[in-house]
């Protein structure tokens, strides 16, 4: 996930840069549009009273969506690759569906806690559904929030636009956006970069407390059931500590307690014997 993270940044540096150079041309490809100029006045009165949106029967205009043409275009291909549509690949590359707590191992070797090591099973592949929802649901919000962030810097101007009347009306609108366009075209592409990238950590630190908070709790029920028959591993249980709080650490998190951490928390006297090292298999991916 910060792979991706890192990605998306980049991409959206250069997106950035281009937007710069190219929002004028762009923008003037709205207000300047070729062929008939009769009744284009009432056309743009439109779009700035509907926040920078038209749609009649020939034609759609969205300003913020044109605005934001040289983002979007920036992190597409990315964006495919961290939130595939088609239902056989996984998002953030398969980083989800690779976390496992190697429970089918686990059963072959430790006979005596089987059933709470199906339960952990089970409740390993209901979390992955979960966070794998989650993340559909909020990739939209994550991947419009590029035109969404310009059209609120774009309110003002808008607003304004739509007050003029008379013979240069026109005139009077396609300066007030041209201006305001110019005046903040060095923060508004930068803001929209930054509110993008803060929804993308939003959704990792989201995804690593509903993981953590889930398993925690589905380790504290395993635990309870026949706890007598359950051997005590009070070494290794410390050493899936260490290892979850280096994780927490990588990751830069700090918004929640992590899988079997914490202070507050009351440590088990007795637990699923389990080599170390074995129970958090392959979470580096999220390093």
């Amino acid at each position: 996930m910060k792979e991706a993270e890192e990605a998306f940044e980049k991409c959206l540096g250069d997106g950035v840069e281009k937007s710069k150079s190219s929002c004028e041309k762009a923008l003037k490809s709205v207000l300047y549009p070729r062929g008939k100029k009769g009744g284009f006045h009432r056309t743009l009165k439109c779009v700035v009273e509907n926040n920078g949106t038209h749609k009649s029967k020939r034609k759609q205009i969205n300003l913020n969506v044109t605005l934001a043409s040289c983002l979007t275009d920036s992190i597409d291909e990315e964006f495919k690759s961290t939130f595939p549509n088609e239902r056989n690949r996984a998002p953030f590359k398969g980083a989800i569906n690779t976390f496992s707590l190697d429970t089918e191992g686990l059963i072959q070797e430790y006979k005596d806690v089987e059933l709470q090591l199906v339960f952990l099973k089970t409740e390993e592949e209901e979390i992955k559904t979960k966070l794998n929802k989650m993340i559909r649901e909020r990739k939209k919000t994550i991947y419009s929030s590029l035109m969404t962030t310009i059209e609120k810097t774009m309110q003002e101007c808008y607003e304004k636009a739509a007050t003029f009347t008379g013979q240069d009306t026109l005139k009077n609108m396609r300066e007030t956006i041209e201006q305001h366009v110019n005046g903040l075209k060095n923060i508004m592409f930068q803001q929209a970069k930054d509110e993008m990238l803060t929804q993308l950590r939003l959704l990792k630190e989201d995804i690593l407390k509903t993981l953590g908070d889930t398993m925690q709790e589905s380790i504290r029920l395993s635990l309870q059931e026949d706890g007598e028959s359950i051997p005590d591993f009070s070494m290794e249980l410390e050493k899936v500590k260490r290892h979850y709080n280096k994780l927490k650490q990588l990751c830069s998190t700090t918004t929640y307690t992590g899988l079997l951490g914490g202070e507050k928390q009351q440590k088990p006297d007795y637990s699923l014997k389990i080599p170390p090292g074995t129970l958090i298999r392959d979470m580096r991916i999220w390093s």
